[in-house]
């Protein structure tokens, strides 16, 4: 494993999305992190990116700054955007009992990202908008045995 490390990401549309998974996946990679948190992290880093597009800014364009901090217990993904203010805490609960035929199509995004992550948090932006912090803890690999002679 390496030592901690952190990068930014300057995004202004759904476009970014690939650049965006690129600096998670080298994150994880630096940190050795498993395929399960890496995946887990993507795909939560994704959903709130995408929802932050499609909803705060209404498929439009808008200023979202994603910063991937790894070290070797975790890696934290925080976007923040200038988006009209939106806590995820507010929705109700989905639906998971129904059969999906009769559920309505989405709502079941931060649900997700709640499951996966092991810490979720929303905040007020400074000058307005939200961050939205994603935390994915690292398992710490065990070393491997060394036989002694």
């Amino acid at each position: 494993m390496s030592t901690d490390t952190m990068a930014v990401l300057r995004a202004t549309a759904m476009a970014d999305l690939p650049a965006m998974a690129a600096l998670i996946e080298r994150a994880c990679t630096g940190m050795d992190a498993d395929a399960q948190a890496q995946s887990e992290l993507r795909l939560a880093a994704e959903e709130v990116f995408t929802n932050i597009f499609r909803h705060g800014y209404r498929s439009a364009s808008g200023p979202v700054t994603v910063t991937v901090a790894a070290t070797p217990l975790a890696v934290t993904v925080t976007l923040a955007d200038s988006a009209p203010d939106f806590d995820p805490a507010s929705l109700a609960a989905p639906d998971l009992s129904s059969d999906w035929q009769v559920r309505p199509i989405g709502g079941l995004g931060w649900h997700l990202v709640r499951q996966v992550m092991d810490e979720v948090r929303r905040a007020p932006g400074r000058h307005g908008g939200n961050v939205y912090t994603l935390v994915k803890k690292i398992r710490v690999r065990p070393a491997p045995d060394v036989l002694s002679s």
